[in-house]
Parts: C-alpha cells; sequence; structure tokens
C-alpha cells in the first residue's frame, strides 16, 4: 500500500505482453498479462476494470498509476499513457513514470545468481535494438551501461566484452541463446516504484509523455 495507505494501479504495455496490476501489498496484489494479438488496443480497459473491481474498489479510491514508460512499441506506449491519463484525470490521482528496463532488469535479477550479467536487447528498428546491461545482486542489480541504441550487428560484440550469461531477446540474433522476455510484468513496475521513489506521485498529469528515445521519422517511397 502507497504512502496514501491506498492500493495502486500498474500499467505494462511497451512490449507485446499487456499487463495490468492492483497493488496493495506483497500479501494483496493481483496481476493480469496476456499475450495475444491486439490485447493492448482491445483488453487494457477490460482489463484495468476487472482488477480494480476484483478489489472491491473505484478509480477514485486508488492512490496512484504506475505506468511503465518505455522505449517499446509506438502503438503500446500511447495505449497504456491514454488509459493511465484517463483515469488519473478522472479520478483526481497522480502518475509515476517508471523506467521499462530498469524494472525488467529487477524483476530478472530475482531469477538469476548474483555476480551473474543480464543483457537485455529489444527490437528498435529493422536494424537497430535497444540494449541494457546488469548485472544481478541479491533483490536488486547493477547496472552496467545505461540503455543504448545500437545495430544488430555489434550485438555478438556487446556480449563478448561484457562476458554476458544470460541474452534476453525479442530480436533473432546469430550464434547466441536468447530467452524471449524483453518487458516486466506489471507487478515489477509497481514495485520498482514503491522501492525507488517510495510512490511519489506526478499530478501534473496533461504533461506526463512515454520516453521514445528515438525520434520517429516519416520515409516518403
Amino acid at each position: 500500500m502507497n504512502i496514501l495507505g491506498k492500493p495502486v494501479l500498474g500499467i505494462e504495455t511497451t512490449g507485446s505482453v499487456c499487463s495490468v496490476c492492483v497493488y496493495e501489498s506483497e500479501k494483496k496484489n493481483l496481476t493480469i498479462s496476456l499475450n495475444l494479438d491486439k490485447a493492448h488496443s482491445r483488453k487494457i480497459l477490460s482489463l484495468i476494470d476487472f482488477a480494480v473491481d476484483s478489489f472491491n474498489i473505484t478509480p477514485v479510491d486508488l492512490g496512484g498509476i504506475c505506468v511503465s514508460e518505455g522505449p517499446g512499441s509506438f502503438t503500446g506506449l500511447r495505449l497504456g499513457f491514454a488509459a493511465a491519463k484517463g483515469i488519473a484525470y478522472g479520478a483526481g490521482i497522480g502518475i509515476i513514470k517508471v523506467p521499462t528496463f530498469k524494472s525488467l532488469a529487477e524483476e530478472l535479477s530475482m531469477t538469476m545468481s548474483p555476480g551473474s550479467r543480464g543483457l537485455i536487447v529489444t527490437k528498435a528498428a529493422l536494424e537497430e535494438s535497444y540494449v541494457y546491461g546488469f548485472e544481478a545482486q541479491s533483490g536488486y542489480f547493477n547496472e552496467l551501461f545505461e540503455l543504448s541504441l545500437i545495430e544488430n550487428n555489434v550485438v555478438n560484440s556487446l556480449v563478448s566484452k561484457w562476458d554476458f550469461s544470460k541474452v534476453f531477446s525479442n530480436v533473432k540474433l546469430d550464434q547466441i541463446e536468447i530467452v524471449e522476455k524483453t518487458s516486466p510484468e506489471a507487478l515489477s513496475v509497481v514495485r520498482y516504484a514503491k522501492r525507488r521513489t517510495d510512490f511519489k506521485f506526478d499530478y501534473d498529469v496533461d504533461f506526463i509523455e512515454p520516453r521514445y528515445f528515438k525520434n520517429f521519422i516519416v520515409k516518403v517511397k
């Protein structure tokens, strides 16, 4: 439960999985995740409604919303933020933007041996990917290098240079075994916000936007 003594809503829509969470405590929380085609556009609001109803509350009873900020799918980010801002504006509550790759690294670290290294590789364009390197610790992680945008053909050299034991990716990589996990669960988004910000919500909702990281360029053929 947050500092206001109310449950918190978590939203993750940056990747293929559409995930929502209502979090009151580590002993009382509900997470729903769907990996279905167009789940973000068709299911996000109904998933939120179900999760909130399961706690026998309405949006005005929430203490705030934690939304995964990206980078990631442009459409997914817009839908996630539209849902978060609409609910926050209507209920008079605030939002926390949570770093997607950092909350995922923290989630993954809980399944890895302390000291082992992981690389997250997420598709950004046809020949480019977002990459983030981390070292697992007991209950948390150390950042090896900040989120970067690189060409896919240099990922192999990056793996060798940093001695990554696991690569989490939605990109096919030559001669590299991957784990297809590139977005956090909504519960991990909420947990990260709790640990790192103590649920310090931003109430200036109109100006809260996703982190796209790269500029999108419209090309005309």
